[in-house]
């Protein structure tokens, strides 16, 4: 729903990033935990609906023994108080992170994907680790039971293949993620993206 309030989105938010590189190993060690996130993933509309999602028919796992490092890219959505002391309908909580938070994904996933292209240190195999389910597609064409249309470009999420990224943003960042209250229809100080790049 858009109306004078969310025309006014553009500048109701800063951003602060903050990016950590450790090798894949040490990652897999402290942060990986297929079993635990995977039960996660099961309540989610996605789970079995996306070709990024769990289950998997091939075993990306193999990913965390693939690829020597890793690059997490941690951003945060700082929103003033123009977002943060109103109250929302579920509609306009949806019109709003589609407007910052999914827009800011994009953005960063365009700005990660040139970044690969012109550095030379990275193997043209670089997987990017997204937040949330692959929405490249509208629909995606599992739920039509059709392949996925575009496999090079499909994106897993860390949590997907077992990341821990509570555990991550907090450890490695000193973040603790906030979340939306749907029911109260309030939405935090901030909120929080978490990506990653394996090479």
């Amino acid at each position: 729903m858009y109306n004078n309030r969310m025309l006014r989105l553009e500048k109701s938010y800063t951003l602060d990033e903050k990016i950590k590189t450790m090798s894949t190993k040490e990652y897999y060690e402290k942060y990986v935990d297929f079993s635990e996130t995977s039960e996660s993933c099961k309540i989610c509309d996605m789970y079995n609906n996306n070709w990024s999602c769990p289950p998997f028919e091939n075993d990306v796992m193999n990913s965390w023994q693939k690829y020597e490092n890793i690059d997490l890219i941690l951003t945060r959505l700082h929103f003033n108080e123009f977002i943060t002391e109103n109250i929302y309908e579920k509609e306009e909580i949806d019109t709003i992170l589609h407007l910052t938070l999914f827009n800011e994904k994009k953005k960063l996933l365009q700005r990660i994907r040139k970044k690969i292209s012109l550095d030379e240190n990275f193997p043209k195999d670089t997987m990017i680790l997204s937040t949330g389910y692959c929405n490249i597609c509208p629909t995606c064409s599992k739920q039509e039971g059709r392949p996925c249309r575009y496999p090079k470009n499909k994106l897993h999420s860390i949590e997907s293949i077992g990341g821990l990224v509570t555990k991550t943003t907090y450890e490695e960042f000193d973040t603790e993620i906030q979340w939306i209250d749907m029911e109260k229809g309030v939405i935090p100080e901030y909120l929080t993206l978490l990506m990653g790049v394996l090479y």
